[in-house]
């Protein structure tokens, strides 16, 4: 017998759950569960005695080593672990063809990437609280933490206080382009810090933070570094449970963004994520933000990230009957000339498709008041509709941000800046 992967297997049990499923009874219920070893085994609810031989033996033979030889039917255990798998069952994700059946994935590492209950904002922007931004890309060297900080510049000339959290805690970098002076100071702690002591109401937040005066104009720039890169980071980095198991409002990140809106009372806050499937990546994509500005290319290996995370932004959101959250997309790195029209026009019909297969529903899918649908695509305000940055050699190596600020607030930033803030305008209150 060949060698079977762990995706094949999984991939034909839920197959094969789906067409046993549909020749029984209207009442029956079954949750695929693929453990933390990929071990797959089923749990079956159902008010009669079922022929469960064949769909038995058809997983044992197609699943190999995967299958657990486990059929389990909800009524036949004990109290303790029947109430184990009834919390797995609200816990797992729907199949989206065959609504009887659940998958129960357990994970080892990245839990944020797969929670099953999507999370909102913790409050109403800008209502009720500044607007949340999350800056993303697959890949790195984008520019994304360049596009983060001339937001943050445009916005503080204008008078603005801006709030900027480095979440790239593996390769801090926001955190020391904004630093407190042209050598690279920055606050004694930060967000690590934050994390791991989870302070409590009293401790001071100024100790997290410092600020970016020489570039901030007539506003403020607030900067959360990640923390201090001594000899100490690591060590404390290495205790940060990022796999944390609570709600989303009692997190450490939540508890942060929650102190900082009271605190500082700033306009707008910025958070500078982890390139590729991290942890910290898993969580500020969770859709705790109010909006994702994702940074993506032409390359096939950018496109498979930023798919990754549309699925979880917009597929995922709707079959739990949520609405897509809320996603700007910008090509980075644009070369000039005709290879730069040929590379927009490409972005453009790559974005076009995937945001058809994975973000848009149909015209009478739903709501068209809650959800983004295939008749919005025709606004430039679009979530598929790209916004282009040239690749431009001043800003790929640079001493102080001070020296770029002419160019971090002309040529292709405005126009992201204006349409991010466009996001946010509410109608004045009659």
């Amino acid at each position: 017998m060949p060698f079977i992967h762990f995706d094949e297997a999984k991939e034909f049990a839920i197959a094969q759950a789906k067409a046993w499923i549909a020749n029984q009874q209207p009442q029956i219920q079954v949750m695929l569960i693929a453990d933390l070893f990929g071990k797959l085994r089923l749990i079956l609810w159902a008010c009669c005695e079922l022929d469960k031989s064949k769909i038995e033996q058809d997983l044992a033979t197609q699943c190999g080593a995967w299958w657990s030889d486990e059929l389990l039917c909800i009524e036949r255990l004990d109290p303790v672990t029947r109430k184990v798998y009834e919390t797995g069952w609200e816990m797992a994700r729907i199949d989206a063809d065959e609504p009887r059946l659940r998958v129960l994935d357990r994970h080892r590492s990245r839990t944020a990437w797969f929670i099953t209950k999507p999370v909102n904002p913790p409050w109403v922007a800008p209502r009720a609280g500044p607007p949340i931004i999350v800056f993303y890309s697959f890949k790195g060297g984008l520019g994304r933490s360049t596009l983060l900080a001339s937001f943050a510049i445009q916005r503080a000339h204008l008078g603005e206080r801006v709030c900027v959290l480095d979440f790239d805690l593996d390769s801090p970098g926001i955190g020391r382009l904004l630093s407190a002076d042209a050598e690279g100071k920055t606050a004694r702690w930060g967000v690590v810090d934050f994390l791991l002591e989870r302070s409590p109401a009293d401790a001071p937040l100024s100790d997290y933070y410092h600020r970016c005066d020489r570039v901030s104009g007539s506003g403020e720039i607030v900067v959360f570094p990640s923390g201090y890169m001594d000899e100490h980071y690591a060590d404390k980095l290495a205790r940060v449970d990022l796999e944390e198991a609570p709600e989303a409002h009692e997190s450490g990140l939540w508890k942060l963004l929650s102190r900082v809106s009271k605190e500082l009372k700033p306009h707008w806050i910025l958070l500078d994520a982890r390139t590729g499937i991290s942890e910290p990546a898993g969580q500020l994509l969770s859709g705790i933000a109010h909006l994702h500005v994702l940074l993506g290319t032409t390359n096939d290996q950018s496109w498979q990230g930023l798919t990754l995370v549309l699925d979880r932004l917009g597929t995922a959101r709707v079959l739990d009957d949520r609405s897509q959250a809320e996603v700007l997309l910008v090509q980075a790195m644009v070369p000039s000339g005709d290879l730069g029209k040929v590379a927009k026009t490409q972005f453009a019909g790559r974005a076009d498709e995937e945001f058809d297969t994975r973000y848009y529903l149909a015209d009478d899918e739903a709501d068209q008041d809650c959800f983004w649908t295939v008749e919005d695509k025709d606004s430039q305000d679009a979530p598929h509709a790209p916004m282009p940055v040239d690749y431009d050699s001043k800003l790929a190596n640079f001493g102080d941000i001070a020296e770029v600020t002419d160019a971090l607030c002309s040529g292709p930033y405005p126009p992201i800046v204006e349409r991010i803030v466009n996001r946010f305008l509410t109608e004045p209150e009659a």
